[in-house]
This record gives structure tokens, C-alpha cells and sequence, in this order.
């Protein structure tokens, strides 16, 4: 394959075509802020200030955990933003060709510039929703994604991820929980029957997972890593913390006590 060569915009949206919650998230695209958290080998640093880090990490590494990529597998990330998660699907499937896609022109510009050096991973600034040249991929990842498209064009979009997808190929997904307060960059959240509802037209759910533990630990944990006081900046105690999350706080016992949701399904 080919390095990452400058993108070519296959009908991208226009700013004019966007809404308000996508306006705003195209905003926050001035500065690649995925790439504030790093990890690696256990170890786990946030730089300058992400309250969504320790959230993000971990379900990068869950992610990575659960995606079956064997040896010339084609993986999409749908909604890539600036490219972080696309970059760490390259990085551990080295032997899979990885295609980051996203509307936005300023995130795939990112995401072009910070992954310059890796050989098996590609950016694209596209409307899925429009004629494309992709053809279709063994795997798709939409990572936080869903909950950015207008809830009438849902369907729509559903539609157009499972036009991305072979026959037999497995989409991963993972999507904030109505237990969350929606965000204002956000259309909707969704429960487990309504996330399922809106794949099961195009999709077999293989699996359900919620996730994120709701309980006041977790609010600990936030004012710990970053308050009016401090920001905790130690490689040794941010490991620490890292580590008693994912082991403690990442998993819960049942719907009603998570944020958020994963779902792994089967393009029928």
C-alpha cells in the first residue's frame, strides 16, 4: 500500500450543509485533541488537560481487544475525526490496510498530518451517505459516532455503514447511554433495545456490552486527576489510577449502571 498521499474530497459536506451539533464539533477540530492521551506498555500520561481521557484510553485498549483483523484484513473507521483510533487500528493490525473517512475537511487534514509515517493507513474526508469508490470492508468501526448523526437521518446512515461492509463483515460500535445527559454536540443517546433497533434491519447482534461504571468512585477519580488544585502529572500514580479504572469502574453489572454502550454485529 501505498504512504498517506493528500486527500482527495469525495463530496465531503459543506459547511453550509452541516447543523448546529456538527458546527460544533468541527469548532473543536482547530487543535488534533485525541492525541493528548498516550499509552502504552501499561503506562498512561495525559498531556495538557483531557477530562475525557482516561474514558477515551481505555476504550481504545478495550476496542483493540475485541476487533478480529487477520492478515490482509480491510478495516474502515467510520468517523475517524482527527484520526487517533484509525491510527492505533494501524499500528496493531500492521498487516491490515486501515482507511480513516470523516465529512469534516479540517479533521481528516489532522489526522493526514499526524500520521504521515505510518505505511497501512489511509484518511479520506467523504459523505458516506453519497456515491463513493471504497467498495466494501471486512471490518468498520464507529466509535462514538452514532450519536453525532440527526436523528432523521439515522437510518440513512445506518444504511450507508452497511453498504460499507461485506456480506459477513463485523461492525464495532460503541455509543453514550440515555444514563448519560446529552451533550450538546450530541442528537440522541441511546439504550441498549434502541441501539439494537436501529441496527437490527441490516445487522445480527453478535454481542451487547455495556459499559463505564456510573457511581461517585468515578467522579473521585476525575477530581484526582485534574481539580482547581492540581492536575496529577505522575507517571507512577497516573499508571496507578489507570490501572484500578480499567479494573474496577470500565465493566458494570447491568444496563441500568452504565454510559455507554458496545456492540459488536454481523452484516447480514
Amino acid at each position: 500500500m501505498k504512504r498517506n498521499q493528500k486527500s482527495q474530497s469525495l463530496s465531503p459536506l459543506k459547511t453550509s450543509d452541516l447543523t448546529i451539533e456538527q458546527l460544533s464539533q468541527e469548532a473543536e477540530y482547530e487543535f488534533p485533541y485525541h492525541y493528548v492521551t498516550q499509552f502504552k506498555d501499561g503506562q498512561f500520561k495525559h498531556f495538557f488537560l483531557d477530562t475525557w481521557s482516561i474514558n477515551y484510553a481505555s476504550t481504545i485498549e478495550f476496542l483493540l481487544q475485541r476487533i478480529d483483523a487477520g492478515q490482509g484484513t480491510r478495516i474502515v473507521d467510520i468517523g475517524c475525526g482527527d484520526g487517533r483510533f484509525s491510527r492505533e487500528l494501524a499500528l496493531a493490525f500492521q498487516s491490515s490496510a486501515v482507511v480513516g473517512i470523516d465529512y469534516s475537511r479540517r479533521a481528516i487534514a489532522l489526522a493526514l498530518a499526524m500520521n504521515t509515517e505510518i505505511a497501512n493507513l489511509s484518511f479520506e474526508s467523504v459523505d458516506i451517505t453519497a456515491k463513493h469508490p471504497f467498495g466494501t470492508f471486512d471490518v468498520a468501526v464507529l466509535m462514538e459516532v452514532i450519536e453525532h448523526i440527526p436523528i432523521e437521518d439515522a437510518v440513512s446512515f445506518i444504511r450507508s455503514v452497511r453498504a460499507l461492509i461485506k456480506d459477513g463483515g463485523v461492525l464495532y460500535l460503541t455509543v453514550p447511554h440515555e444514563n448519560k445527559p446529552l451533550e450538546y454536540k450530541h442528537h440522541q443517546h441511546f439504550s441498549v433495545e434502541k441501539i439494537v433497533e436501529c441496527l437490527t434491519p441490516s445487522f445480527e447482534i453478535a454481542e451487547v456490552l455495556p459499559f463505564e461504571r456510573i457511581t461517585w468512585f468515578r467522579g473521585l477519580i476525575l477530581n484526582l486527576l485534574s481539580n482547581r488544585l492540581f492536575i496529577l502529572n505522575s507517571p507512577r500514580l497516573l499508571s496507578m489510577v489507570y490501572r484500578w479504572y480499567k479494573k474496577n469502574l470500565f465493566f458494570c453489572a447491568s444496563e441500568k449502571d452504565c454510559q455507554r454502550i458496545f456492540v459488536k454485529a454481523v452484516a447480514r
